[in-house]
């Protein structure tokens, strides 16, 4: 049986900033004092973990987000190939005021999982998306921790 899809759009799937070459530069000094005070101090396994943190970091910056397809169903929110079915959350709220543009933030039953998040693409109209989610879940007024909001801005200045 194939699920009817209620709503689609195309999102990034994360907000993407390019970085300049003195963000490269920057990483690079702290990744070499590091492993130095590392190999300094005798703690050559680490040294070499921070090498190769630094090296991931890198090139995971370069890479630019793609574009994927965000379906809502019967089901659940597919977001790319994962699905989220309804009956594994709570609640959720429309987060229409973020820096990165809206998204909806879904809160799990369980209280071990992370609420997820999902962009919204800004030519769907917002209105549309609540009344589908309002069809399987309750509105309910959602943040996202301390930590993630202070990375947000950390990183917006960069």
């Amino acid at each position: 049986m194939k699920d009817e899809i209620i709503l689609e759009w195309h999102s990034p799937e994360h907000h993407f900033d390019k970085k300049n070459n003195d963000w490269y530069w920057i990483l690079g000094v702290i990744v070499l004092g590091a492993s130095i005070l590392a190999f300094y101090f005798d703690n050559f396994l680490f040294g070499v973990f921070i090498i190769i943190a630094g090296l991931t970091i890198g090139m995971l910056s370069y890479r630019e987000t793609k574009v994927v397809l965000v379906k809502m169903s019967a089901r659940g929110l597919i977001f790319d190939k994962y699905l989220y079915p309804w009956m594994s959350y709570r609640s959720f709220w429309i987060e229409d005021e973020h820096t990165h543009g809206a998204r909806i933030l879904l809160h799990p039953v369980s209280s071990y999982l992370p609420i997820v998040v999902i962009p919204i693409n800004e030519e769907i109209d917002l209105n549309d998306v609540r009344d589908v989610l309002l069809e399987f879940l309750e509105e309910e007024f959602l943040q996202e921790s301390l930590i993630h909001k202070w990375f947000d801005k950390l990183l917006a200045r960069w």
